[in-house]
């Protein structure tokens, strides 16, 4: 075997393992680890990717949209009930699941709505109206009508999910929507 090859073969795996190790180590939560990427001297993150495998503040709670229906005078109620609930999962959905969407779409847009409550631009203001119009039509088409009862109302809760220790926190309450507007 001649000496270039036999360098070659050594120097591929070397180059692709320090690779690994500069990419895991870039996303790190510690900004100090940023250093490694100033390596990418291709100014675009092509070599050493920006991705953040760790959440800086990851979260700990999970969303629920609750409802409830109520008469037209407002004095008789329904129990709250869930929107949507979680799906178990499974092996495979370590893999493919794309009903996860509908999970993140709800944690999405619960974060518009609980998030900056003062700063109040007309952007951020438009943000949340669209957030309260998306979560009252997901959970009017959900809704199972009954009779006597032409409005609903909306819970945003927050619990940590499996830990039934903690109390669930009580977040947003929307007002009254007509079942069929």
């Amino acid at each position: 075997m001649s000496r270039t090859k036999f360098g070659m073969q050594q120097a591929v795996p070397a180059v692709l393992a320090g690779w690994f190790v500069a990419s895991v180590l870039s996303q790190h939560p510690d900004r100090s680890y940023d250093k490694v990427r100033k390596g990418d001297k291709t100014g675009t993150g092509i070599l050493i990717p920006n991705w953040r495998f760790f959440a800086p503040t990851p979260a700990v709670d999970d969303q629920h949209f609750l409802y409830r229906l109520a008469n037209a005078d407002r004095t008789e109620h329904t129990e709250w009930r869930d929107v949507y609930s979680i799906a178990p999962r499974k092996l495979v959905h370590a893999f493919w699941f794309p009903g996860r969407r509908i999970e993140k779409a709800i944690f999405d847009v619960a974060s518009t709505l609980l998030n900056n409550p003062g700063a109040m631009t007309p952007l951020h203001r438009e943000a949340k109206e669209s957030a309260y119009r998306l979560v009252n039509d997901f959970v009017r088409q959900r809704i199972t009508p009954e009779p006597g009862y032409p409005l609903f109302q909306v819970l945003l809760v927050r619990y940590s999910g499996y830990d039934h220790s903690e109390d669930p926190k009580y977040d947003m309450v929307f007002d009254y929507e007509e079942v069929n507007p």
